[in-house]
């Protein structure tokens, strides 16, 4: 089945529609081949932190991982976006320690966690927040954790010409199919480069990890990844997110990974699908209520868990009181 009409999210309040959101959407088999689409695949955008799994793929097959031995806990925390809760600071402080990283080496900049919880408590007790508070700092580690393993000085990771941007563009043009050396790049919020990619691309890319035809070692690295997502899903995100919940209740069934301006990327491993999806206006609330509402149609949420997970899937426009005055949901088709 295939749509040239985007998905439209409508956020009602009250009984009338006040905004709309269109988002695209792309699902392929584990071969890579689209069996679906709402808008147009070929959309150029940026995944940003939606495919940190493909990402995490050099920590994997360089040896890095297995020299450091680390955890799956830490394989998580390579493809996350932590909220940077007490037990993500703790486990990244334990992969610093595992490797020998210093704080000083890691170029993505400090900010509040984003568990709201967790930086009142940072700012009750007078604390200022560290590098490893920033989301992307588990990426960060493993980009300099394979520097090291291969015996380069990780100094300037985050330059185009660097070593570690080389391997990363080597794995995203492999698994994409797009010759990332070849594309345009802009400086993601963490410093690294993110590359423009059609989107239909990124869902490629996510079907490698379930694609039992790769070689041998991308096919123990992309299942050594899924099984440390599935096992942590805490260590994804965080307290009250929406990809860490999904990935909890359908007890890796299906498996999910937001990235900013409203891109969600995702595989169904039983299922043999992927997915990419890209709110057009950047909106991550639409990204998340479609993403939802996709995974309901393919299988990966059932309807009792749609249901249980019903801040995510069905949310609320609430006032300040706390009442609620409206919802979003997915516009009927005309």
């Amino acid at each position: 089945m295939a749509s040239k009409q985007p998905l439209v999210v409508e956020v009602l309040r009250g009984p009338v529609v006040e905004s709309l959101h269109q988002v695209m959407a792309v699902v392929v088999n584990e071969i890579g081949s689209i069996t679906q689409y709402w808008g147009h695949p070929q959309f150029l955008t940026m995944p940003r932190s939606a495919i940190k799994m493909l990402q995490a793929l050099p920590l994997i097959e360089s040896g890095a991982a297995d020299k450091f031995e680390l955890e799956d806990k830490h394989i998580a925390l390579a493809c996350s976006s932590h909220r940077g809760e007490k037990d993500h600071i703790t486990a990244l402080t334990q992969w610093m320690d595992k490797v020998g990283i210093k704080e000083s080496s890691y170029v993505c900049a400090p900010h509040l966690p984003y568990n709201e919880e967790s930086a009142l408590e940072m700012t009750r007790k007078g604390q200022k927040p560290t590098v490893l508070c920033n989301n992307c700092a588990g990426k960060h580690s493993a980009l300099i954790t394979t520097c090291l393993h291969l015996g380069e000085d990780p100094t300037g990771y985050e330059k185009y010409e660097h070593n570690a941007q080389k391997r990363l563009r080597k794995v995203l043009t492999e698994t994409m199919r797009y010759d990332h050396s070849k594309t345009a790049y802009g400086i993601d919020g963490c410093g690294i480069p993110t590359y423009a990619v059609p989107l239909q691309n990124m869902a490629v890319g996510m079907s490698v990890l379930i694609n039992s035809k790769e070689s041998p070692a991308r096919k123990a690295a992309s299942e050594r990844i899924l099984r440390a997502v599935r096992s942590f899903p805490f260590y994804i995100s965080g307290s009250d997110n929406f990809a860490t919940a999904v990935i909890e209740k359908t007890h890796g069934r299906a498996i999910i990974k937001g990235g900013a301006e409203g891109v969600f990327c995702g595989v169904l491993p039983e299922k043999r699908v992927a997915f990419a999806i890209k709110a057009s206006d950047g909106a991550g609330r639409a990204a998340q209520v479609a993403t939802a509402s996709l995974l309901l149609q393919l299988g990966g949420l059932n309807e009792t868990e749609f249901k249980a997970l019903a801040k995510y899937t069905m949310p609320t426009v609430t006032n300040w009181k706390g009442d609620v005055v409206g919802q979003m949901r997915i516009a009927k088709a005309r």
